[in-house]
C-alpha cells in the first residue's frame, strides 16, 4: 500500500496540534499579543532540555485581497487538532458584520470535521461586546476589560493570556481524549518552611479575581475524615500535575518524597519550584531530571504566581503532547515504554516489566548518561533498547 492511500500514515504526517491567532489587521494590542502567544508556543516557551517541543502558530489577520479586511480563510486539515484563538477587540468590532460572518464560517468548518479543533474567544480589551451570532448564542468570551480594571500590569496581562490559552487547550484536549478536563494542580510542599508560598499559591488561584477555572490540591485541608490520605494523595497525584515547592526542608520530609516518587511513577508532569534560602543537606537523587524554576516569593506580592503557574501548565502541555504523538508512531502504546523525561535509572529499577522499547523526547541522552541506562539494561531487561521520538520518527 502507497503512503498516499494509507490513512495511518496520513495521520502521522499531520501536526498533532496547531495553533492560530485571529485578529484585525492594524490592531496594534492584538498583533503583539499574537507575537507573544507565538513566542510562547511556538518558541522558547515550549522548550524542553534544549530542543523546543514547539506548536506550530499560525496568524490569521492580513486581509487577503483589497475588497474585504478578512484574512485567508483558516486550513484545518494540516493538523489532528487546531486550537483557534480569536482576540476580538474594538479595531475588530469596526468591521463587525464582516468578522462575524468569518468566525461562523470558521466554527462550521469545526463542526464539519466532527468537533477535533476548538475555538478559544478573548473579549475585547474596551469593553465591546462579544461578536453577534456568538453574543446570540450566549457564547462565552474571557472578560479582558476586567484585566484593565483590575488594575493588572502589562507582564500580569500577558501572563493571564498564556495561562487562559493553556488551560483551555489543556482542557479540550482531555475532553476529545475521554477526560473530565479537570486536571489539579498537587501543591507538594514541606510544612516547615514551604507551607507560606504554598499556601499563597493556593489563595491566588481560588480568589475571585482569577478568572481561569484552575483547581489546586492542597495537603490534608482536602481530605474527609476517615480517609486513607496515602490513597487519596496518590490518586489526586496521579490525575493531576506535581508543583513541588522546593524549600531547604523539602527533599528531607518523607511525604514530600513520597509525592513526588509518585508523580515520577505515574509518568505526571512535574515542576520545580526552587525558594532555597540556606543549605540542602541532602538532595533526593530522583528530584532531578525536572525542570526547576527559581523563584523570589515575597510578603504580600503575587506578580511571581502566574509566570509559575504558566511553566507548571506549559510543562503538562508538553507532556500531553509528547504523549499523543509518541502513541501515534509506535503503533501499540502497550508494547512501549513512553517517558515525557529523559529516561533515568529509576525507570528502569521502579519498572515491573520492561518491554522491548522505551520511547523519551529529544533529544538523545549523552553518552555518560546512556551508558550508565545501558548497564542496567544489560542485567535487567537485555533486550530492552532506548530511542528518542524524533529518531523513531
Amino acid at each position: 500500500m502507497s503512503s498516499a492511500s494509507d490513512p495511518t500514515h496520513r495521520t502521522q504526517t499531520l501536526d498533532l496540534l496547531r495553533i492560530h491567532v485571529i485578529w484585525a489587521h492594524g490592531s496594534a494590542e492584538g498583533a503583539r499579543s499574537a507575537e507573544l502567544l507565538s513566542k510562547h508556543f511556538d518558541g522558547i516557551g515550549m522548550e524542553r532540555d534544549g530542543v523546543a517541543y514547539r506548536v506550530p502558530v499560525r496568524f490569521a489577520s492580513a486581509p487577503w485581497d483589497y475588497e474585504s479586511p478578512l484574512p485567508a480563510e483558516i486550513d484545518l486539515s494540516r493538523a489532528v487538532h487546531n486550537a483557534i484563538i480569536l482576540l476580538h477587540d474594538d479595531v475588530m468590532q469596526d468591521d463587525v458584520d464582516a468578522w462575524d460572518d468569518f468566525i461562523q464560517r470558521t466554527r462550521k468548518a469545526i463542526s464539519q470535521r466532527g468537533n477535533r479543533d476548538f475555538l478559544i474567544p478573548f473579549g475585547s480589551p474596551s469593553g465591546d461586546p462579544a461578536l453577534p451570532t456568538d453574543a446570540a448564542a450566549n457564547i462565552q468570551y474571557t472578560y479582558r476589560k476586567a484585566w484593565t480594571r483590575a488594575g493588572m500590569s502589562a507582564s500580569a496581562r500577558d501572563s493571564r493570556l498564556l495561562l487562559h490559552t493553556l488551560y483551555q487547550i489543556r482542557r479540550q484536549l482531555a475532553l476529545l481524549g475521554g477526560g473530565d478536563g479537570h486536571e489539579k494542580i498537587f501543591v507538594s510542599h514541606a510544612k516547615a518552611d514551604g507551607d507560606t508560598t504554598a499556601s499563597a499559591i493556593v489563595a491566588f488561584v481560588n480568589d475571585k479575581g482569577q478568572d481561569v477555572s484552575l483547581h489546586t490540591f492542597y495537603d490534608a485541608k482536602e481530605l474527609n475524615p476517615g480517609e486513607d490520605f496515602s490513597e487519596r494523595f496518590a490518586e489526586e497525584i496521579a490525575a493531576g500535575t506535581l508543583l513541588a515547592i522546593v524549600s531547604d526542608a523539602y527533599d528531607s520530609r518523607p511525604w514530600c518524597v513520597f509525592e513526588l516518587t509518585t508523580a515520577k511513577r505515574k509518568r505526571r508532569p512535574i515542576v520545580l519550584a526552587d525558594v532555597g534560602q540556606r543549605r540542602t543537606s541532602r538532595t533526593y537523587p530522583y528530584g532531578a531530571n525536572l525542570p526547576k524554576v527559581r523563584i523570589f516569593p515575597k510578603a504580600g506580592e503575587t506578580n511571581w504566581i502566574e509566570p509559575l503557574l504558566v511553566e507548571a501548565l506549559s510543562e503538562g502541555l508538553r507532556c500531553d503532547l509528547f504523549e499523543r504523538q509518541a502513541a501515534r508512531v509506535v503503533g501499540n502504546p502497550a508494547d512501549v515504554l513512553m517517558l515525557p523525561r529523559p529516561p533515568e535509572l529509576f525507570d528502569v529499577i521502579d519498572a515491573e516489566n520492561l518491554p522491548s522499547l522505551i520511547v523519551y523526547p529529544d533529544p538523545p541522552l549523552s553518552a555518560i548518561e546512556e551508558g550508565l541506562l545501558c548497564k542496567a539494561l544489560a542485567v535487567i531487561s537485555p533486550t530492552t533498547r532506548l530511542s528518542t521520538l524524533g529518531e523513531l520518527s
